[in-house]
């Protein structure tokens, strides 16, 4: 398979999860059965042999790359302007590389890696520029909207809050985790448009591409893949997730 390195977006600051707790803690390091939270993420990665692996950081950069040790790239994202933002500060250090960008989030953890495989085959088989997990919920309530045309070609992904209410009731949403191929990424990514909130959403690229006439493709997978970190029940929810599949051997 053409080669692939790993990004994994672990620069915020946990905004909601520090209200609750008072506590000012890099939301990735949050310890879940005695492991940093986004330990989980950088295993996926490596179970599918994705071992170049470079950490965005940004709140207590210091206390991330301390903990997580000099097996990474470092890159420092100062502000936090969006996921968007996050990756475009990563755009020098990637110059370069003519291969695949694997991109997640540090506090996603639950992404199987049969998941990952299929998303980077996927990518690779049908030269998208963009690939990305996606998953049918009955309740798609705070996740993008993927936007299908009629022959099933994914035309953009629309957030909530700017969804029509036709668009609201598609069931389909992103799931936040992506293949991109390297080299168009970062020699378009000047092209992202910043939303109301003012931020860059990485998503945005999926508009990018399919104005340039790019295939976006994408993997399903299982709704409870998509289970993020914003609240200390949601932790919760997590550990006892990843404490059944180790006590029954599952990936």
């Amino acid at each position: 398979m053409t080669a692939f390195r790993g990004l994994i977006l672990a620069a915020g600051k946990g905004s909601r999860f520090q209200s609750e707790t008072g506590e000012p803690f890099p939301k990735v390091l949050r310890p879940v059965l005695g492991r940093p939270l986004v330990s989980y993420v950088v295993d996926t990665m490596r179970s599918v042999g994705i071992d170049d692996i470079t950490l965005i950081v940004g709140f207590q950069a210091g206390i991330v790359e301390l903990e997580m040790g000099s097996a990474f790239r470092y890159i420092h994202q100062p502000e936090q302007h969006g996921s968007g933002h996050a990756v475009m500060c990563a755009k020098s250090a990637f110059g370069g590389f003519d291969g695949h960008l694997l991109i997640m989030c540090g506090d996603s953890p639950l992404f199987a890696s049969d998941t990952i495989s299929r998303l980077m085959r996927e990518h690779v088989e049908t030269g998208a520029s963009i690939t990305l997990a996606s998953a049918e919920l009955d309740d798609p309530t705070g996740y993008g909207r993927i936007v299908r045309d009629d022959f099933g070609r994914i035309m953009g992904i629309v957030e909530e809050k700017c969804a029509d209410p036709a668009q609201r009731a598609i069931r389909e949403v992103n799931g936040g985790s992506y293949a991109f191929n390297s080299k168009w990424l970062f020699g378009n990514i000047e092209n992202m448009a910043i939303n109301e909130a003012g931020e860059y959403n990485l998503t945005d690229m999926v508009r990018v591409a399919i104005a340039q006439g790019r295939t976006v493709s994408a993997v399903c997978c299982d709704s409870s893949e998509l289970l993020g970190v914003n609240t200390p029940d949601q932790l919760k929810t997590i550990e006892e997730m990843l404490k059944g599949r180790q006590l029954h051997g599952n990936d």
